[in-house]
């Protein structure tokens, strides 16, 4: 008898521990209330024109009056712009035609602009979307994001941290500084660094085979041990993989990829056809061209002139810090985890 109740009660206890255990995800199972969705926040999307993009939404949803979180909460500017209070906004701004304001603005919710928009000197802006394009004065600042379906024009000394995007061009004068870009032409201190190019030697065919402690890892892959340097004018066909640091030498050109754990170091007007990945920093001097990514888990110093991708060719660039000189160029996307700086030489 006593064998029966102790069984009955392990039974009981043990249903109960059951029930308080599996019972709440039983119960949200059957009548889910964790439906709403997640909000994603600046830093956690790697999509730069998410937060643009979720924006311009908003607005078409409100002028197409479909229900939303902002359905009823946006404010509209008067097309002259006199009497506007930017500081002391705070639900969304909409502007329905080209904005051009004669003072500094510092305007803390997103502004939405149906047109051109030219921000004064010293302007402050926390989200900025315009149908045109946009140019912000000397000292300007962008909290969050900015985008134009145009062109997007930084002058000098403005901060556009977090994320800059444009369907056209994004160009930043000098000491700006930046952290993430996206735009088929991405313009470094403009383009008074530029030079013509020089004519190139003739190149000389060559073979890394050839290489001091190269080791033939498959048909197209050579490895070397330890730093390498490669010569002025040569070409190379395949790519390469060096443990330690590597040295390219001016007007090289490289047909394949380039990976060197030490660090990289490109001549001037020298070539690589495919991408360029270091664990250390990956310097390109002047005139310098990459065709695919340039990555590395460290900086990246980009010369005047220098060029990353095409406008064919969209293309990634991608460290902790970067620091592009004035005349520098880059195609797709570029991304400073931690800080870019333009500067002039």
């Amino acid at each position: 008898m006593n064998t029966a109740l102790f069984y009955l009660a392990f039974v009981l206890i043990s249903s109960g521990l059951m029930v308080i255990a599996f019972g709440p995800t039983w119960r949200e199972w059957r009548h889910p209330t964790d439906t709403e969705a997640l909000q994603v926040l600046p830093h956690y999307t790697t999509d730069i024109d998410h937060f643009a993009d979720r924006f311009r939404a908003l607005v078409q949803a409100h002028q197409a009056q479909v229900p939303g979180p902002y359905a009823n909460e946006f404010d509209f500017a008067p097309v002259s712009l006199e009497g506007v209070n930017w500081a002391g906004m705070l639900r969304p701004l909409v502007c329905l035609g080209s904005v051009k304001p004669q003072t500094a603005i510092q305007c803390a919710v997103p502004l939405f602009v149906h047109g051109d928009f030219e921000a004064p000197a010293r302007s402050r802006f926390v989200g900025l979307l315009a149908q045109g394009r946009i140019r912000l004065g000397a000292g300007s600042d962008v909290g969050q994001w900015a985008h134009a379906d145009a062109s997007l024009h930084l002058a000098q000394g403005c901060s556009g941290l977090r994320r800059l995007s444009s369907s056209t061009a994004v160009e930043l004068e000098a000491d700006c500084c930046f952290e993430r870009i996206q735009a088929p032409h991405i313009r470094f201190g403009g383009d008074a660094a530029l030079q013509p190019e020089r004519e190139h030697a003739p190149l000389i065919e060559a073979s890394f085979d050839r290489l001091e402690g190269a080791l033939r890892q498959s048909e197209h892959v050579t490895l070397v041990r330890g730093d390498c340097k490669l010569p002025r004018t040569h070409r190379y066909h395949g790519s390469l993989v060096v443990t330690g640091r590597l040295l390219i030498g001016a007007g090289t050109v490289i047909e394949g990829d380039v990976k060197a754990r030490g660090g990289i170091v490109m001549g001037d007007h020298a070539r690589v056809q495919g991408s360029l990945c270091s664990e250390k920093q990956i310097q390109l001097l002047d005139h310098a061209q990459v065709a695919g990514p340039v990555v590395s888990e460290s900086g990246i110093l980009l010369g005047a002139g220098v060029q990353v991708g095409s406008p064919q060719a969209l293309t990634t660039v991608s460290a902790e810090t970067i620091m592009a000189e004035a005349g520098a160029r880059a195609h797709g996307t570029v991304w400073a985890r931690q800080l870019g700086i333009v500067w002039s030489a």
